[in-house]
């Protein structure tokens, strides 16, 4: 084998396994899509997927693409001289590694995202958001009295009506499993968790949480 044929094979082995640990990533991307998130990464190809079916499509569309380029991955190995074994080990590391790397990710997010809430609801307040979302108003309309009625409540030392009221919030925010798949794709979803945990905090900090 010519030097200039090592070189080649060697590359595309390189390849194959940018391939691997491409395809591995869309695979823990996909798996972590099935619930809800504030915001996607979107392969172009599977906009239209996204737009369609939402969340679940684009879980799914991931899947199948990050399954074909880890099969090509293997594929493109084997067929440069490659032992398979090495991709028998080399790719389930990437997924492991994939599926760290999205979880650490999210969870970053989710904590920047929450401290940068917690931040501008301490120093003042939250106006209500103006939202094309019959439901969402709906929501924080009850949301909004809820907390009149317990500041009353508390002020005036009604264990037993806050208590009551205590349950009526949990039951309430039940609804926000049908709000937020909804209202998280559009532009509003920010504004609206937002206000969302303005009130919330305002009720924990009643409740003796914060």
């Amino acid at each position: 084998m010519t030097t200039e044929s090592n070189v080649k094979t060697t590359a595309e082995k390189v390849k194959s396994f940018a391939m691997g640990f491409i395809g591995s990533m869309f695979m823990a991307l996909g798996f972590s899509y099935f619930s809800e998130q504030a915001s996607y990464r979107i392969p172009r190809i599977l906009l239209p997927v996204y737009e369609f079916l939402g969340n679940i499509g684009l879980a799914v569309g991931l899947l199948i693409l990050g399954a074909a380029l880890l099969y090509a991955a293997y594929a493109k190995f084997k067929n440069n001289a490659g032992r398979p074994t090495v991709m028998f080990i080399v790719l389930p590391l990437f997924l492991v590694f994939s599926f760290i790397i999205i979880k650490v990710t999210e969870n970053g997010d989710k904590d920047k995202q929450q401290v940068s809430i917690d931040k501008d609801i301490k120093n003042k307040e939250v106006a209500r958001p103006t939202l094309d979302h019959e439901k969402a108003n709906a929501y924080l309309d009850q949301l909004e009295i809820l907390v009149d009625k317990m500041t009353k409540a508390k002020d005036q030392k009604n264990d037993a009506t806050f208590k009551a009221l205590e349950a009526e919030y949990f039951e309430q925010m039940d609804q926000l499993a049908d709000i937020i798949p909804q209202l998280s794709k559009t532009d509003k979803y920010a504004e609206f968790a937002h206000y969302n945990a303005y009130l919330a905090q305002k009720i924990d900090q009643m409740r003796g949480i914060q």
